[in-house]
């Protein structure tokens, strides 16, 4: 059993003949193949590819010798791609000195996305690296890349790039080089490194391995890097197979029985929200998360409460969007320590605006008012008011608190005095819900601007 870890199914080189292709590597015992992106343009292609076939997982990336195609939103682009459930890596990405088709600079701007990118997603990346070895490792210690890891793909490169990538937690992913003549170097990198931290693949349809070389690559071809791999080593094919392939599993997530990657943060727009608690203070009758927590494409199912760090390093760098928002599954009040020291900190690093969407309970809850604490963090507050009266509220926010309709109204009269932006929304298509009466609860009542929402629009 095998995995080709790095090939790229879509390119035109297997148009005419992909399922034969896929069916020789059946046959040659390789059961897990992982497409790779080199531009986003391509993924839809990825995805029409990779659906139809269990086996086949995909990523999203951009080569770096598409750099220089990248616009100012790439990094918008590339997070909202990887929300298909069969993405399970961030790249291609890294850079090339050897050809430059991209500028240096354009190269190291789009590298330095696809990290962050990685980082907030909770995703390893596929790192390609080419006469740059010095500047690859200044950038992936540059953006503390060690959170989320990943592999150097190809790996081709100096004894040095190998020890500093094991000791930062990456993996080496050995090709089709490794059975060239003139490898000899390469096979004693391969011979020294833990075995439990490498890979093959194949780059399919480039570097075919001996005894195929001046041909087109294929997946099936991937046993002879694990053959030659298994001859440096001294141990059999099998122990490679066995191995190699558990690493490939572990990587990239997909070991039988593995937790679901859990969505600590996701861009809407240009906006990121950030998934802070299971908790949640009411039981709306409306909201979908009881059911199907989904906003978008967006899985908000969270198995634990995330720490500080876990948000810090899943946000990445907050100065790159509009906004960043405390929404998601729970009600991000009861949690408040940690929504002020992430959006403390998120302001120390260039956040433009950040909001909260809150039910209004937040002083309830904790049993003061806590809304001071606000002030100079939080610039924008939005409150779920949902009702023009008590009655409606109770029918369809479902509270376990009493008086929570009034202690919604009074939050408001509060935070306004320390935030810049309050608003209330409600909901058409509630029934019982009078919006045009909500409205006038925010402007005649407690003095905010007001928004409607849609029943069963989310997001």
């Amino acid at each position: 059993m095998l995995a080709d870890s790095h090939c790229h199914l879509n390119f035109p080189d297997f148009a005419k003949d992909l399922e034969q292709i896929l069916q020789r590597a059946k046959q040659a015992g390789v059961v897990y193949l992982t497409t790779i992106s080199t531009r986003l343009t391509e993924i839809d292609d990825l995805i029409r590819l990779a659906e139809p076939h269990e086996n086949i997982s995909i990523t999203a990336g951009i080569h770096p010798h598409y750099a220089q195609e990248a616009g100012s939103d790439c990094r918008i682009e590339l997070f909202n791609a990887l929300a298909h459930p069969r993405m399970i890596a961030v790249g291609e990405t890294g850079l090339d000195f050897h050809y430059n088709h991209s500028s240096r600079e354009a190269q190291e701007r789009v590298f330095r996305e696809h990290i962050r990118v990685a980082i907030a997603r909770n995703l390893p990346l596929v790192i390609h690296t080419r006469e740059a070895e010095r500047d690859t490792i200044r950038i992936l210690e540059e953006e503390g890349a060690k959170a989320c890891g990943g592999v150097i793909h190809c790996f081709s490169g100096s004894p040095d790039l190998a020890q500093w990538a094991l000791n930062a937690g990456f993996y080496l992913s050995f090709s089709g080089i490794l059975t060239f003549r003139g490898a000899e170097s390469l096979r004693q990198i391969a011979a020294e490194a833990p075995l439990d931290r490498l890979l093959v693949e194949t780059d399919a349809p480039y570097l075919a391995p001996t005894p195929y070389r001046s041909k087109r690559n294929e997946p099936a071809w991937v046993v002879e890097v694990a053959r030659m791999l298994a001859k440096v080593k001294g141990i059999s094919l099998e122990e490679v197979s066995q191995v190699t392939t558990a690493n490939y599993l572990r990587l990239f997530g997909l070991e039988t029985k593995a937790p679901a990657r859990e969505t600590l943060v996701y861009a809407i727009g240009r906006g990121l929200y950030v998934n802070l608690t299971r908790g949640c203070t009411l039981k709306c009758s409306f909201c979908p998360k009881w059911e199907h927590p989904m906003v978008h494409q967006y899985d908000l199912t969270l198995h634990h409460n995330p720490k500080v760090q876990e948000l810090i390093a899943a946000i990445g760098d907050p100065s790159s969007y509009d906004e960043l928002v405390f929404c998601g599954y729970g009600e991000p009040t009861l949690r408040l320590p940690v929504l002020l020291e992430v959006a403390r900190w998120a302001k120390s690093r260039g956040c433009p605006r950040i909001r909260i969407n809150t039910d209004g309970l937040a002083n309830r809850v904790h049993g003061r008012d806590v809304t001071p604490l606000f002030a100079g963090v939080i610039d924008a507050v939005s409150v779920s008011l949902n009702a023009q009266d008590e009655t409606v509220y109770q029918q369809h926010c479902k509270p376990t608190l009493e008086g929570a309709y009034a202690a919604v109204k009074e939050f408001c009269h509060a935070v306004k005095l320390h935030v810049p932006e309050v608003q209330v929304t409600a909901i058409e298509g509630l029934e019982g819900v009078d919006v045009a009466a909500c409205q006038r609860v925010a402007h005649d009542e407690l003095g905010v601007t007001f928004r409607k929402r849609i029943l069963n629009r989310v997001g």
